[in-house]
């Protein structure tokens, strides 16, 4: 990976530069940012990282509860049997983030929005926590990051902000200590205030989504409950198999909410493929109209 700075602004990534001594030495806060226009990730040189770097996102359905997290933690030890290095983004447990939200509202009518992020973040790190432990009964070691550590910046309204800028250099040397590292989907810090935010219903599609165009993954799987993205309801209408391929448009125009609308804009400007698929699945690969790589 290459050194030097790599500025993540309003969605665009632009190439490192040269990188002074004490840039490289400083550490990176996660606050306000230096300004309100502009804010940057400073990427240490840490050496090459052993293997692809695949970034899977675990979202709340999946995540549906205790036991699932020794599944979700089996499926992670088989990835790394593959010699591949993860990203994993989780999202909170089952209805979580609903009953937290919930609890706010009977608290106060109208919670402030930086004490609601901070609220919810809780449920993110929770599933973080949960999945390590699992992961560490199947013998896989992991790096954990808290929302704070992680320090995905963000700009614009709190509960419904967009990403900017992420310490790459943090991920990276976290990847060349460790095959797996989970981070927390959904959650961010405001670039101006340094308080807590939040990406929006479906953030973690976003999050996983910013972090694979950030770092440079060979992929961006988002695991979902239902095996890939399909012309019409599923539920409703039982002989409908999954699309393979499909433009981010297209997906935009099924709706139904298989994948977060912000997050389509987002891999849909940066020509930035995925996959959407069950655990273990084929899925649907979403993006330009060639071959998509092997899931």
């Amino acid at each position: 990976m290459p050194g030097g700075v790599t500025a993540v602004v309003a969605g665009t990534i632009s190439p490192p530069g040269p990188r002074s001594t004490q840039a490289a030495r400083a550490p990176v806060r996660c606050g306000p940012g230096p300004g309100p226009v502009r804010a940057h990730a400073v990427r240490p040189s840490v050496g090459p990282i052993p293997g692809p770097i695949h970034v899977v996102k675990f979202g709340s359905s999946v995540l549906a509860a205790p036991k699932e997290y020794r599944r979700v933690a089996g499926h992670v030890r088989d990835e790394v049997a593959r010699g591949r290095k993860l990203i994993t983004v989780v999202s909170a447990m089952g209805s979580t983030t609903d009953a937290l939200l919930a609890t706010a509202h009977a608290v106060a009518a109208e919670p402030p929005d930086a004490l609601v992020g901070t609220l919810l973040a809780t449920g993110e790190e929770a599933s973080v926590a949960l999945l390590r432990i699992a992961l560490t009964d199947v013998g896989v070691r992991s790096v954990g990051f808290t929302a704070a550590q992680l320090c995905v910046r963000t700009r614009g309204p709190l509960r419904d902000a967009d990403p900017v800028a992420v310490d790459t250099g943090r991920i990276a040397a976290a990847l060349a200590r460790s095959d797996v590292i989970v981070v927390p989907g959904f959650v961010g810090v405001d670039v101006t205030t340094g308080v807590p935010s939040l990406l929006g219903r479906g953030g973690s599609d976003l999050t996983a989504l910013f972090l694979g165009q950030a770092m440079g993954a060979v992929e961006v799987r988002l695991v979902k409950d239902v095996d890939g993205v399909f012309p019409g309801d599923p539920r409703r209408n039982t002989g409908l198999t999954p699309l393979r391929t499909v433009s981010w448009d297209r997906v935009r125009c099924i709706g139904g909410g298989v994948v977060q609308d912000k997050a389509l804009s987002f891999a849909a400007r940066h020509r930035l493929g995925f996959r959407v698929a069950a655990m273990g699945g084929r899925g649907t690969w979403v993006g330009d109209a060639v071959r998509p790589p092997s899931p």
